[in-house]
C-alpha cells in the first residue's frame, strides 16, 4: 500500500508547498530507500547503480561544501574510485579550513559560485551539488541563461519548497529521487539523463558535439 501511494504521490502537481512536499514524500519512497537507503553505504549503492556513475564519470561542481564530510556526495565519489573528480567551493573561513583538511584529494576554491559566467573549470562538468540558497539559484540561472547543462543536481532544499523544482521543470529537468532534504534532478532532454555521453540539443554551435561535456559557454583559460 505504501509504495502504491508513493507512486501516487510522485504524479502530484507542485504548484503549491503542501503538493510538493506529499510528491516529494513519493520520491524518498522510491526504490526501497526507506529500507536499504537507511545508511549512507545503503544510500551510495542505489543512488550510484540509478545514476549509472561508473559508466560516465566526470566533474562534480559542490557547491557550499561545508566540511566536506557531512552528507558529502563528492566524497562517497573520491572513495568510490569510480574516476569522477570533485571541485569543491566554499565561502565561510573556519569551515574552509576544515573542508581543506578533510578533503585533500578534491580541488577546494574559496568564495561563493553564484554567477558561472567566466568562470574557470574543466569542460567535463557533468553534475552540481548545492547546500546554499544562494548557489541553488544561481545555478537555475545560469542553467536558463545555457551557460552550462549539468547531467544530474543535487539541491538541498529543508523548507521542502517547490521553487527550485518550479524553476528546473521549466529548463527540462526532472526530479528523481530525494534523500534527506537533497533533491535530485536529472536533464530530462538527454533522454533518460544518465546514459550515455550525448550533448544538449543544439549543442553543434558550441563545439561540443558527441563529448558530453555539459557545459556551454564556459571560458577555458588557465
Amino acid at each position: 500500500m505504501r509504495r502504491l501511494r508513493a507512486w501516487f504521490y510522485r504524479r502530484l502537481p507542485s504548484f503549491a508547498g503542501i503538493w510538493h512536499r506529499k510528491r516529494r514524500s513519493g520520491y524518498e519512497r522510491r526504490w526501497n530507500l526507506e529500507k536499504e537507503g537507511f545508511t549512507k553505504e545503503g544510500f551510495f549503492q542505489i543512488f550510484s547503480t540509478r545514476f549509472g556513475l561508473g559508466k560516465a564519470p566526470g566533474l562534480l561542481v559542490e557547491l557550499a561544501a561545508g566540511d566536506g564530510l557531512v552528507g558529502s556526495l563528492g566524497l562517497w565519489l573520491e572513495e568510490a574510485k569510480l574516476g569522477w573528480k570533485v571541485c569543491a567551493w566554499e565561502h565561510r573561513p573556519e569551515v574552509l579550513r576544515q573542508l581543506r583538511k578533510n578533503r585533500p584529494a578534491t580541488e577546494i576554491r574559496e568564495g561563493r559560485l553564484t554567477c558561472w559566467k567566466g568562470v574557470n573549470l574543466p569542460p567535463q562538468v557533468l553534475a552540481v551539488t548545492t547546500r546554499g540558497a544562494r548557489e541553488a539559484a544561481g545555478l537555475c540561472r545560469a542553467i536558463r541563461q545555457e551557460t552550462i547543462r549539468p547531467r544530474w543536481l543535487g539541491i538541498w532544499n529543508p523548507s521542502q519548497r517547490p521553487v527550485w523544482h518550479q524553476r528546473l521543470r521549466r529548463e527540462g529537468y526532472r526530479l528523481k529521487l530525494v534523500w534527506q532534504n537533497l533533491e535530485f534532478y536529472v536533464d530530462g532532454r538527454r533522454g533518460s539523463g544518465l546514459g550515455g555521453r550525448g550533448t544538449r540539443a543544439g549543442s553543434e554551435e558550441s563545439g561540443d558535439r558527441g563529448q558530453g561535456l555539459g557545459v556551454r559557454k564556459l571560458s577555458r583559460e588557465k
